[in-house]
């Protein structure tokens, strides 16, 4: 029995470190990844690029961290008869197919001798978690963002509640979080770098557009609003988070710079069908989130007439992306043949 619960949860493990793959893909990686090349280039050490890794790395260290046997049913764990000592083995073995216990014994040991009180104060805190019960009522986050009236208000809150469970998002507000720190605290702080802390925040965000994860779901054929709508609340939802995080930054190069994203990750937002995870990295294109870095820079750096282009441009994908969903809606794809 302990053996096949084992293979098991190594099944479900690589399954779960599977889901962290679309981080090579996600534009804020690719951005850092630009950095190290740069830096490389120029044969000098990648230091610029080591506080986003640094978030990077604290962001994922929360999912990764988690223990395989929560993944398992708390019901099914009942019904399995394993008595105390084969529980504990099994909460040991578990905690070894943690990744992050390979990194944290592979610094321990570079230590030496002294690694092994660490060692031994892991296995001591696996053998107290095997006998303590599982956590009950988890808090779920999205319940932070209230319900708003009408059918609109009902998407856009469901877009702000799916934003808040990916990883992309925590990174653009620990962005916005230390460049408003910064701009309070240093009395020095050069204002030409807020746009640039703002156009940080929208990479961080940008990857995001491109899903369009239950965009033609089947509630939006229930819904008495019109598919142009639907388009625009998702669209307004970002904005909105985009806006909040760089209100302290440069908004109006934060919100150009959404709405050129939005733009440039319309095509793969439609066509594409890009999966998102929760707590996890999204992934994306790479073509269009070099067009979205590029574009957005674009308009960010050119002020008030930059955000005005980018809003043109933005609406007219709002105008394209509605008319597209809307055959998709009536049970005809773009190109004019009916869906199966």
């Amino acid at each position: 029995m302990p053996g096949a619960i084992l293979r098991a949860l190594g099944k479900a493990v690589r399954r779960d470190l599977a889901g962290y793959g679309p981080i090579r893909t996600n534009n804020f990686f690719l951005f850092v990844v630009l950095l190290m090349a740069g830096a490389a280039g120029s044969g000098v050490a990648p230091v610029s690029a080591y506080p986003f890794l640094a978030l990077l790395a604290l962001l994922l260290f929360f999912p990764i961290a988690s223990d395989p046997l929560e993944k398992i049913p708390r019901v099914r764990m009942g019904l399995w008869p394993l008595a105390g000592g084969a529980r504990v083995a099994l909460r040991i073995a578990a905690l070894g197919m943690n990744p992050l216990l390979w990194i944290v014994v592979a610094a321990l040991l570079h230590e030496g001798r002294g690694a092994a009180v660490p060692v031994c104060g892991l296995l001591g805190a696996a053998i107290v978690r095997a006998q303590v019960p599982r956590m009950s009522g988890h808090a779920a986050i999205g319940r932070v963002v209230p319900a708003l009236p009408g059918a609109v208000g009902i998407l856009m809150s469901a877009q702000l509640r799916g934003m808040l469970t990916v990883l992309d998002t925590w990174l653009a507000a620990a962005i916005a979080v230390i460049g408003a720190a910064w701009r309070i605290a240093a009395r020095d702080a050069d204002p030409a770098a807020m746009p640039v802390l703002a156009m940080l925040v929208g990479i961080a965000l940008s990857t995001q557009t491109q899903s369009g994860a239950g965009l033609d779901a089947t509630r939006h054929r229930l819904l008495p609003v019109r598919a142009w709508r639907v388009v625009l609340a998702r669209d307004a939802a970002y904005l909105l988070v985009q806006a909040a995080l760089t209100a302290a930054l440069d908004p109006v190069a934060g919100v150009a710079f959404g709405m050129a994203a939005i733009a440039a990750g319309r095509y793969p937002a439609l066509y594409t069908r890009l999966e998102v995870r929760r707590w996890r990295f999204t992934g994306g294109r790479v073509l269009f989130g070099v067009l979205q870095m590029a574009g957005g820079a674009a308009v960010a750096f050119a002020g008030a007439k930059g955000a005005g282009i980018a809003a043109a441009v933005w609406l007219a994908t709002v105008w394209w992306g509605g008319s597209v969903l809307a055959q998709r809606l009536r049970g005809i794809d773009a190109g004019g043949a009916p869906r199966r």
